[in-house]
């Protein structure tokens, strides 16, 4: 591939530079019902406009979702299942998505997909909540939004939501792997076996390099594609008791029972492995990528084991990316 492909949708816009049709659709939404114009204006400050292609990927279970949306053209829809076959609910323009973000950042139960081009105007969460603090009428809008979504969810009750969901509590929705959520019980039970057996532990953190670029040249189902297969080719290569888990957007965490030295070559395969492929995109389209790992000897703490790989992953990338690397010192 010579070149990004083009999302042929205009980037998002910057904060506050909205044309007329999106503060309308701003000041028409649920979230802003009742609000004179000037408390519509506050959060106008800190809006954007924001596109998405057919078919893109807006919110994910398991995905950190940082705003509010509001709809202004298209469509979208909301699935209970990554293979979007269930339909929960469908968006047309003046329709609000995403004010779970107003509770926190930790992500929604479905899969949110444009099935139209779309356009909508973005909201940053925290700001808003802000801004609630002296016009309670958006925070009385957005409970009954939330209320309204639980009402639907109890209507549709699946009785294998409860399976899916713990699932979902433990697993990243994008790659299928463990999430960071896991990861707490996970490495203290594996700590205890490999101190009662006299096996040594190591923790590698594995970062894919200009990550952040590629996913804003190609799009996000592109870099998700990426994901998935780096995911499933990691997966391939490990012995099976190494444990793998995404524990950030580009970034994952791997349980090495094997010294420092040994794990170091582990991941070197990978690397060198990673850096000799083509990763599919679109059709016979298909990118390369490099890695730069940081790898360190396990403590009882883990907290202090991602902070030394931490510091071993900086290492790499300080050291010209693609390598992989122990702490310093």
């Amino acid at each position: 591939m010579t070149g990004p492909i083009p999302s042929h949708m205009p980037p998002d816009g910057a904060p506050g530079d909205l044309a007329l049709p999106d503060r309308e659709a701003l000041a028409r939404s649920l979230l802003f019902a009742g609000c004179s114009p000037e408390q519509c204006e506050m959060a106008l400050a800190f809006a954007f406009v924001t596109h998405l292609p057919h078919g893109a990927l807006l919110l994910q279970p398991g995905e950190p979702n940082h705003h509010v949306y509001i709809l202004v053209e298209g469509q979208l829809a909301a699935f209970l299942d990554a293979d979007l076959h269930k339909r929960a609910a469908r968006f047309v323009p003046g329709d609000c998505l995403g004010e779970h973000a107003l509770i926190g950042p930790e992500g929604g139960t479905t899969y949110v997909v444009a099935q139209w081009p779309s356009r909508l105007v973005a909201l940053d969460a925290a700001r808003l909540r802000t801004v609630m603090e002296s016009v309670p009428r958006i925070a009385l809008n957005a409970l009954d939004m939330l209320s309204a979504r639980l009402r639907a969810a109890n209507l549709r009750h699946d009785p294998e939501e409860p399976a899916r969901l713990d699932f979902m509590a433990s697993h990243d929705a994008v790659t299928g792997l463990y999430n960071r959520r896991w990861m707490m019980p996970a490495y203290a039970a594996e700590i205890a076996r490999c101190a009662r057996d006299g096996e040594p532990l190591c923790l590698a953190l594995i970062d894919i390099d200009g990550f952040g670029r590629l996913n804003q040249a190609l799009g996000r189902l592109a870099g998700d594609a990426i994901l998935r297969q780096l995911a499933d080719l990691t997966r391939n290569l490990l012995p099976s008791q190494d444990m793998l888990a995404r524990v950030t957007a580009d970034r994952f965490a791997m349980l090495v029972p094997a010294s420092l030295a040994d794990a170091v070559a582990i991941c070197d395969r990978l690397r060198q492995h990673v850096g000799g492929r083509q990763f599919a995109l679109r059709g016979h389209i298909g990118t390369q990528i490099t890695l730069s790992i940081g790898v360190a000897q396990a403590r009882e703490n883990l907290e202090a084991t991602l902070a030394q790989a931490q510091a071993a992953l900086e290492r790499a990338k300080e050291r010209g990316r693609n390598t992989v690397e122990p702490p310093p010192g």
